[in-house]
């Protein structure tokens, strides 16, 4: 049985699957079973950072893209079997990849309403997103999940994931457990793997690797301000010896001194941006120089800040993918005094956040896309489309954002050889098909029409969105 998460602003622990119990949410996507497909005269932005392909045949047999090649040149629908999409006005991409995740949290309060997994898994999918990087989930309950996206019984992105995370004694998230339930912080606490000392490195990874992670996460922050954290010692010890074990580190810092000392100690990327302090030029330079990856999450900073400042407003994606329950639920502002006061910390640094994205993008620091949803306000899907529009509103150019929700991302869990994340022959069978040009006119990104998930053609079920025109061919 699936245990649930249970979230509170940015907490994640474990509880009991009663701690979510809610009214299912409606479907949101349809599913078809595998066929071949043909999209005919569609334009091709393969996910590379190239110049788009005009007026392409691209043709998905089994789970992979078996031909791309201009249309008319011996790959047309017509001359293959089964299903024919016209790609007219269209723009093929490869699928999205959100890079924090938590796939098994509810999107609620306690015992309050909230997504399933099943139901979190088909948001993410109905904006166009084919993967996820689950960041601190039981290992086994998400294999479950993984199994039956792999035989079509449920619809969802492929997940690689971190097992459970690792943190400093007594530190974020376990100060924050006792906000969502009495004692839960000594729940939290039995769970969590906790290092004081580098005595207490190996250990901790021991428990990890137990679950077979994809990468390892590891957290330093304070939250609340007066909870202990990782000593910036420990810190860079924990991901040296990850390292020298062979995996990829995530590192969650919520002090930009902090993150640059992850950086400097070889973790393979951050799994935020800092939210506390100023990223000046010559620290977004050594982020640079260590060649770190920083997943964006900018959007749920700001999110969660509004919530917790009673300045909750939904978004339009929100009206479609979340159920009306859930969105009185965020009108409410918390009143724990610990969430009062992060909320009025987080508040106060709105402009340094601001300032840091902006010395990251001008340092030409990598970045790849994440919105550690499911968080209250931070919902699957409609979470990923707000990421990406307050990346285009911050001054990244489209065509550098395409990579870094596709191939980047992609490139970063699975090395140079990942085969997904691009349009190509050979690779995986994860695509979007979005209405108009999305390097012309970037919210064509927001008119997912087609997804296509390891060759399974998935239907957004948008009322107002015309699916675009299909035959099937003997």
């Amino acid at each position: 049985m699936i245990r649930c998460v249970v979230v509170v602003a940015i907490v994640v622990a474990l509880f009991a699957a009663a701690g979510c119990a809610t009214t299912p949410a409606p479907a949101v996507v349809r599913q078809h079973d595998r066929e071949t497909i043909a999209f005919v005269d569609v334009d091709v932005v393969d996910g590379t950072g190239g110049a788009p392909l005009h007026h392409q045949d691209v043709v998905v047999q089994g789970d992979r893209i078996v031909a791309v090649a201009p249309t008319g040149g011996g790959s047309s629908g017509s001359a293959v079997p089964g299903r024919v999409i016209d790609g007219r006005g269209k723009t093929l991409l490869p699928g999205f990849v959100d890079a924090h995740v938590h796939v098994l949290s509810s999107g609620g309060r306690p015992f309050g309403p909230g997504f399933s997994p099943r139901e979190s898994l088909e948001r993410f999918t109905a904006v166009g997103v084919t993967t996820v990087f689950d960041m601190g989930s039981s290992a086994s309950d998400l294999l479950t999940l993984q199994q039956a996206v792999d035989d079509g019984s449920i619809v969802g992105p492929r997940i690689f994931h971190t097992n459970l995370m690792i943190t400093g004694r007594g530190s974020h998230p376990i100060a924050l457990g006792d906000t969502m339930l009495p004692g839960g912080s000594a729940l939290v606490g039995l769970v969590m793997p906790q290092v004081q000392t580098e005595a207490d490195i190996p250990a901790a990874l021991d428990v990890v690797e137990k679950g077979a992670p994809d990468f390892i996460k590891v957290i330093v922050d304070r939250m609340p301000a007066d909870e202990p954290i990782m000593d910036r010692a420990v810190l860079q010890a924990l991901v040296r010896a990850a390292r020298a074990r062979g995996h990829k580190v995530f590192v969650h810092a919520g002090d930009v001194d902090d993150a640059v000392a992850a950086a400097e100690a070889g973790c393979t990327a951050l799994a935020h941006l800092p939210w506390r302090g100023v990223l000046t030029a010559d620290k977004a330079a050594r982020l640079k120089a260590s060649g770190v990856v920083v997943v964006t999450t900018a959007w749920m900073w700001e999110r969660t800040t509004a919530l917790l400042q009673g300045r909750f407003s939904p978004t339009p994606e929100e009206a479609w993918l979340v159920p009306p329950a859930l969105l009185h639920e965020a009108q409410s502002r918390p009143d724990h005094p610990r969430l009062r006061a992060l909320g009025h910390e987080l508040d106060d640094n709105v402009d340094h956040r601001a300032a840091s994205l902006r010395a990251l993008l001008e340092a030409h620091v990598p970045i790849v896309t994440g919105t550690d949803s499911v968080l209250p306000g931070v919902w699957p899907g409609s979470a990923y489309v707000a990421e990406r529009r307050a990346l285009l509103a911050a001054g990244v150019d489209v065509a550098a954002l395409i990579p870094a929700m596709t191939s980047r991302a992609a490139q970063l869990m699975a090395g140079p050889d990942a085969d997904f994340g691009v349009v190509q022959a050979g690779k995986a069978a994860d695509l979007v098909l979005v209405d108009g040009d999305p390097l012309a006119d970037p919210a064509a990104l927001d008119r997912v029409r087609l997804v296509v998930q390891r060759g399974r053609l998935i239907e957004p079920l948008l009322p107002s969105s015309p699916t675009p025109s299909t035959s099937t061919t003997p």
